[in-house]
C-alpha cells in the first residue's frame, strides 16, 4: 500500500510547568484516506526557558528542539540513518575532499526571499569566528572543513574557510582530508543558513518573532519567556506539502 510522508511537526507551544514547545521535525507516514481534523495543533512541554533561538549561540536540546522545527540545513539523517536531502537537493564530491552541493531551486526564507549559497557559506564563517563564541565553533574543523581550526583559534581569518559559493545555488566544501562521517555531519544544527542582512540590521535581537525568518516548516510568532513559544506553519518551506500540523 503506497503511503505519503509528511513533516510531523506542531504548531502551539504552551506552557506546562515552566515552558512547552514543538516536538522535532519527522517523518510521519498518514495512510491514503485518512482524515485529519480540520485543527491540527500539538503542544509539547519543552523543560524550560530556551537561552536563545540562535543557532550558534546555544548547545541543548531546550534549544535545538525548536531550532530544528524553525531551521533547515542541507541534509538531514532519518531515523533509520540515511543521508536525506533537504535545501540541498543533490550532491557530488571528488576524491571525498572536494563536495559540491546543489540547493533546491526557489528554496526561500519565510519572507519569500532566496536562501543562497552565500547565505551557507557567510553562516558557516560566522559559526567558525571567535567574535561569535559559538560553543560548536570548533564543529567544522572536527569535520576536517580547510581551516576550520585555525579560525577557531584565532590563527586564520574566517574567510578562509574551506567554502564557497560557485554561484547563488552551487555550494563548495573543501576538506584537508576525506570524513566517512561528513554528510552526517552536515546535518547538525549549527550548519543551517542565517540571514546575514537580517542578523545585521538587528543583531542580538534578530531572534525575536517580529524580525526572524525562517528556513524550516515552522516560523516563530509568539515568544513570551518563562511561558510559551508559539510557531505557525511557514507557507514558503519547499516541503509545505507535506506539512500536516499548522
Amino acid at each position: 500500500m503506497k503511503t505519503q510522508k509528511y513533516n510531523h511537526i506542531t504548531r502551539v507551544l504552551v506552557a506546562a510547568g515552566l515552558f512547552s514547545m514543538v516536538i522535532p521535525a519527522l517523518a510521519a507516514q498518514v495512510p491514503p484516506g485518512t482524515a485529519l481534523a480540520e485543527k491540527q495543533e500539538l503542544v509539547r512541554n519543552n523543560g524550560s526557558e530556551p537561552s536563545s533561538l540562535d543557532p550558534h549561540k546555544v548547545e541543548s536540546d531546550v534549544e535545538n528542539n525548536i531550532i530544528s522545527d524553525l531551521f533547515e540545513g542541507l541534509v538531514s539523517v532519518s531515523p533509520a540513518g540515511e543521508i536525506e536531502p533537504r535545501l540541498a537537493e543533490k550532491w557530488e564530491n571528488k576524491d571525498n575532499t572536494v563536495w559540491t552541493f546543489h540547493l533546491r531551486p526557489g528554496v526561500t526564507w519565510s519572507d519569500g526571499t532566496a536562501i543562497t549559497a552565500q547565505d551557507i557559506v557567510w553562516s558557516w564563517q560566522r559559526l567558525v569566528s571567535p567574535l561569535t563564541a559559538s560553543p560548536y565553533a570548533s564543529y567544522p574543523g572536527n569535520m576536517h572543513i580547510v581551516n576550520g581550526a585555525e579560525i577557531a583559534q584565532g590563527q586564520k581569518a574566517p574567510e578562509t574557510l574551506g567554502v564557497k559559493a560557485i554561484d547563488d545555488v552551487t555550494l563548495e566544501v573543501t576538506l584537508t582530508q576525506p570524513n566517512a562521517a561528513f554528510l552526517a555531519m552536515l546535518a547538525h544544527p549549527s550548519l543551517v543558513p542565517l540571514d546575514k542582512v537580517l542578523i545585521s540590521r538587528y543583531g542580538d535581537k534578530w531572534t525575536k518573532p517580529e524580525h526572524i525568518v525562517t528556513s524550516g516548516p515552522y516560523k516563530l510568532s509568539q515568544w513570551v519567556v518563562n511561558e510559551r513559544i508559539v510557531a505557525e506553519r511557514n507557507p514558503r518551506y519547499w516541503d509545505n506539502a507535506h506539512t500536516v500540523i499548522n
